[in-house]
């Protein structure tokens, strides 16, 4: 399966351009949100646009049309999804409904305002999760692909944001807001770890034939044994199965030059890291690059995955003549962990 061309919107990175060359600058921005403070009366500093201003539905919206607009501004004109009455299959990731934070009208508020601008949508079809669910949407999308005609294309967008009140005071509680203080022995300590709250959106467009950016040679997803909350140290084994799967479409002796992760600050996911690379370094060049977005967008939630793989599809097609394959690995809150793996398009 190809990937046509991706998007990404995040605060430092308005568009594909701009968020290539934030990640490879590591340009973050991060600012004070306007009125929430932690439980020692600091301000919760986070990666969010400055407008709109409310903190509801309409954010969700903003991003949504962007990245799409950004998506049309990055296909060839004469690409058949451009073409009069051309109709599209949506897969669209969001966060799950329950989770604090999430507006209640949002699927209803996006279908209504994705449809038909710049695209016209067959299907909008919804996967809610966490981190990682954008690899499931992928794997959906280009399963669907393979029973429709060779011409046809889907696009898979994902979003999030954690800057209503109701998330930081989620991730407060559960220890995962970077900077926050929390009362210990009498007095205020800091969380040197934890998140910074970010949002974003990304979208990509699949297609079997056709040119394209990268190819996705590889997909896996699994069970981690030790979630997030647990004392003991994670050691990976649901991210190496994932990775393992992923990488089966490739001889021994390709390795991998490229990974992206969602690393966020927290110890969690640097345990599960270390050691999952530790498995895996058979299968990594000698000279492997890491990238870490969220250094520069925040942590992201359900849009990471997503962002991730619109960075390093835009990475593949800038890098031309310089053959590259990338391992994404994601690990969402629950124990979904998802691995991907993309190279140049042939």
């Amino acid at each position: 399966m190809k990937i046509t061309a991706a998007s990404a919107f995040f605060p430092s990175g308005p568009g594909m351009a701009l968020a290539g060359i934030a990640l490879d600058v590591q340009m973050a921005l991060n600012r004070q949100h306007p009125f929430y403070v932690d439980r020692s009366g600091s301000a919760v500093r986070a990666s969010f646009f400055p407008q709109p201003a409310t903190f509801d539905s309409a954010r969700w919206v903003a991003m949504a049309q962007a990245v799409l607009l950004d998506l049309q501004q990055q296909l060839p004109p004469d690409h058949i999804a451009l073409q009069t009455g051309a109709e599209l299959d949506l897969w669209l990731v969001l966060p799950p409904s329950a989770r604090a934070g999430v507006p209640a009208d949002l699927a209803t508020a996006l279908i209504s305002a994705c449809q038909g601008a710049p695209f016209s949508f067959g299907q909008i079809k919804f996967i809610s999760g966490g981190h990682a669910a954008p690899v499931q949407a992928l794997h959906q999308a280009a399963q669907a692909l393979q029973t429709q005609p060779a011409a046809h294309a889907a696009i898979v967008m994902a979003l999030d944001s954690w800057l209503h009140p109701a998330a930081l005071e989620w991730l407060e509680r559960e220890n995962l807001l970077h900077n926050a203080g929390k009362p210990f022995e009498g007095r205020m300590r800091r969380n040197p770890w934890g998140r910074i709250p970010g949002e974003a959106a990304a979208a990509v467009m699949l297609c079997r034939h056709g040119p394209a950016w990268c190819q996705i040679l590889g997909l896996g997803a699994a069970a981690e044994a030790i979630p997030r909350n647990d004392e003991r140290p994670c050691l990976g084994h649901g991210w190496t199965q994932a990775a393992l799967q992923a990488l089966t479409t490739l001889p021994p002796t390709h390795k991998v030059s490229d990974v992206f992760s969602d690393l966020n600050g927290e110890p969690y996911r640097a345990d599960q890291f270390g050691f999952t690379l530790l498995r895996l370094s058979d299968r990594l060049a000698a000279n492997w690059q890491r990238h870490t977005p969220a250094l520069v967008s925040g942590d992201v939630g359900c849009a990471s995955a997503l962002l991730h793989t619109a960075l390093s599809a835009h990475a593949l097609h800038q890098a031309g003549a310089s053959a590259q394959t990338h391992l994404l690995l994601s690990a969402s809150d629950d124990n979904l962990r998802a691995a991907l793996v993309l190279t140049q398009a042939l």
